[in-house]
């Protein structure tokens, strides 16, 4: 049966409806990609839910399954958050999500009052230019930390993409997700510096000569996320997530843009992968992925290039953003 917004919408409703019974619930809104219909991919979604408490919640992620197909990835905010709501427009992720989501529960106009204040001058260029700036601070302090010696490919993605952040948020919205590569190259554009978009293409070793095996290394990845799923608390690591990503990554190796799999793909396979290799359980998954690294450019050979190349890429960004700034008088 066809997955739709609607029913998606419901389903947090419901979620919601039941929670504030018994949990002291003060607000509740939808983010990300339902907000715009773009929820469902390959027949799997996500459903990105704000809860914001009355009290301290135990945890700030919750990922609840509904269906192989559907899961709720909850974010858990203590009302505080909410208190200083103009300085929220300055923050690189929240002030975003509550300029453009969807409410659905505010029954003492907590929410209303802090997005009201939170979206006057949001769009000012000092504003867009401040949060720009904390992602690209971001990038520098994951390129600083990162480790070669270690499972170093994930935490090298993360650097670049906080990066290419910095750009993205300048036209509206930071990307994530699954769709997180179109949505970069759409964002880059507007916001005029399309390096952010093939920059990032290239640290991930798409331009590499000749055919990827895109679909031999998603299958690795399914091996590997089935036998490593179940050992980690992480959140983007859980099973119910395995059908979000599996399917996600099946349409997009259908359509006329595969290599949109690579970041999610390298990501979390480089992640389950550390945390088979903590319970001694890495040794028959890790031929494939070698050979994906290698066929990348990204083993630990290519490190120091890739490297130079991270620093030259956040280097471009910085420039540009620079420019910008002034150009618009931020």
């Amino acid at each position: 049966m066809r997955i739709t917004r609607t029913q998606l919408i419901e389903a947090a409703r419901r979620e919601v409806e039941r929670r504030a019974e018994t949990d002291g619930l003060a607000a509740a809104y939808l983010i990300g990609s339902i907000v715009h219909d773009q929820a469902v991919l390959g027949g799997a979604a996500d459903i990105d839910l704000v809860l914001i408490h009355d009290h301290q919640p135990d945890s700030r992620r919750e990922i609840v399954g509904l269906s192989d197909e559907v899961h709720l990835d909850i974010a858990h905010h203590h009302r505080d958050q909410y208190a200083q709501p103009r300085l929220l427009r300055l923050d690189p992720w929240l002030g975003p999500a509550i300029y453009d989501p969807l409410p659905l529960h505010d029954p003492q106009h907590l929410f209303e009052w802090a997005q009201a204040s939170a979206r006057g001058q949001f769009l000012r260029p000092d504003h867009r230019a401040a949060r720009a700036g904390a992602f690209l601070q971001r990038a520098r302090r994951l390129q600083a930390a990162l480790d070669v010696e270690r499972a170093w490919v994930s935490s090298f993605g993360r650097a670049a993409l906080s990066g290419a952040n910095a750009i993205a948020t300048l036209a509206g919205q930071p990307v994530a997700g699954r769709r997180l590569l179109p949505l970069l190259d759409a964002a880059a554009a507007e916001a005029g510096c399309p390096e952010a978009y093939g920059g990032l293409l290239r640290l991930l070793g798409a331009e590499t000569r000749g055919p990827l095996d895109l679909a031999g290394w998603v299958a690795a990845w399914a091996r590997a996320f089935d036998a490593g799923s179940g050992l980690t608390a992480e959140s983007e690591l859980l099973p119910e997530r395995r059908g979000y990503y599996l399917h996600g990554f099946q349409a997009q190796l259908e359509s006329a843009a595969p290599h949109a799999v690579l970041y999610t793909l390298l990501d979390t396979w480089d992640r389950i992968l550390s945390t088979l290799s903590a319970f001694g359980q890495a040794e028959e998954h890790r031929s494939s992925w070698e050979a994906a690294l290698a066929r990348l450019d990204l083993t630990a050979g290519d490190a120091a290039h890739r490297l130079a190349e991270l620093e030259a890429y956040l280097d471009h960004l910085e420039a540009f953003l620079e420019e910008w700034g002034a150009r618009y008088g931020a």
